[in-house]
């Protein structure tokens, strides 16, 4: 059995927020290029402060790497420690540290590294990179360390608003879970799944790592309106009244207002990944022939991310247990997806659940609630 390797909320959150990252490190780059040309590359390191450990390198070529144990340790690294302790730039190297040495990969040099923190919260280091052969001159690097100063405060902001939604992707995910344990563990499942989908996908169709990253965290969050359904229909043990199921239908409305609240509220416009999270909350209950609900759109109308959410929600409500129904076996849930394909389903959603199927597998056999009818 092939299996799923098992990622924490918090290995999630970093690749996330490492994945929004190069498109910021384009601008910086363009921008101190205007002024010092010598410059070929900005990088940042993600550092998890509390394990004293760099987490992921993203830079400006737009390359997103999870930092190999080889090179994690931070007190592994005295320069990159010295300017995270100090709270000052690092500059210029005798010696490289082995994670700048393995950033740099033999085709760039650092001119100079600074912290990444703002109100006592440290972030990382952004290092700024040159062709191995320049020197710049004392004024040059005079500007560049201004220059890195003012990127670091922009950076930092950025990263600010990113753990600001990432924190309320957590509380409403832990709100779901503490009143409706189904739904909560639904939630869980479905990351897992999402994430076998995209990457297999991702093989065929080249979803990026931006994407794959911002589904894996916000796909959860399908069916955040459920908190405004009341106890009696979310938690009624068997099938809803007619009028009963009108009222469910609601939750993707709310789950709809909800984003955008929240949205509002803590000025999240142009963070990476809103699109994404309305997305998923908006059309996951959307079908490729107009019969889903709550717009009826249908075909490329539907987002993929919508599409992915769909095809994994199928899954999971089909092989698990609810207070209606038995579980079904993993061959007839398989059978039933694939009879759905083309018409209610995305084809290549589909397929990609199909061709990834032990890896699925692996996932059901990890959280499966209770044994399969067979």
């Amino acid at each position: 059995m092939t299996a799923v390797p098992v990622r924490s909320d918090r290995q999630i959150a970093d690749a996330f927020l490492a994945a929004t990252l190069p498109a910021r490190l384009v601008d910086l780059r363009v921008q101190i290029g205007s002024v010092l040309p010598d410059v070929v590359r900005v990088g940042i390191f993600l550092v998890d402060d509390e394990q004293a450990r760099l987490t992921h390198w993203a830079d400006s070529e737009g390359r997103v790497r999870p930092c190999p144990p080889g090179v994690a340790s931070l007190p592994d690294n005295p320069a990159l420690s010295r300017c995270g302790a100090l709270g000052c730039a690092q500059t210029p190297f005798v010696r490289l540290d082995p994670a700048l040495e393995w950033a740099a990969d033999g085709r760039t040099c650092p001119l100079v590294v600074l912290p990444v923190s703002r109100l006592r919260r440290f972030y990382g280091f952004l290092v700024v990179e040159a062709d191995p052969a320049v020197v710049l001159p004392t004024w040059d690097v005079r500007q560049l360390l201004t220059w890195g100063r003012i990127a670091t405060g922009l950076l930092a902001q950025g990263i600010e608003a990113i753990h600001a939604l990432i924190g309320a992707t957590r509380f409403a995910l832990d709100f779901t879970l503490m009143r409706d344990r189904e739904t909560g563990e639904h939630q869980l499942r479905l990351r897992d799944y999402i994430r076998v989908l995209t990457e297999e996908l991702s093989a065929a169709h080249g979803l990026s790592d931006e994407f794959i990253a911002e589904l894996t965290l916000f796909g959860p969050l399908h069916d955040i309106g459920k908190v405004g359904i009341p106890d009696a229909i979310l938690l009624k043990p068997g099938r809803f009244e007619r009028d009963e199921w009108e009222h469910m239908k609601e939750h993707v409305i709310m789950g709809r207002r909800m984003v955008e609240r929240l949205v509002d509220n803590f000025d999240l416009q142009d963070i990476p990944g809103i699109r994404t999270l309305h997305a998923v909350v908006a059309h996951h209950h959307e079908r490729l022939d107009g019969s889903g609900y709550p717009e009826g759109i249908h075909g490329d109308a539907i987002p993929l991310a919508a599409r992915i959410v769909s095809t994994a929600d199928i899954f999971d409500a089909l092989t698990c247990l609810r207070s209606y129904k038995r579980p079904w076996s993993l061959d007839d849930a398989f059978a039933q997806i694939e009879a759905l394909a083309g018409d209610k389903l995305d084809l290549e959603c589909v397929r990609a659940m199909v061709c990834a199927r032990p890896r699925i597998e692996a996932v059901w056999r990890r959280h499966a609630c209770a044994p399969a009818a067979d």
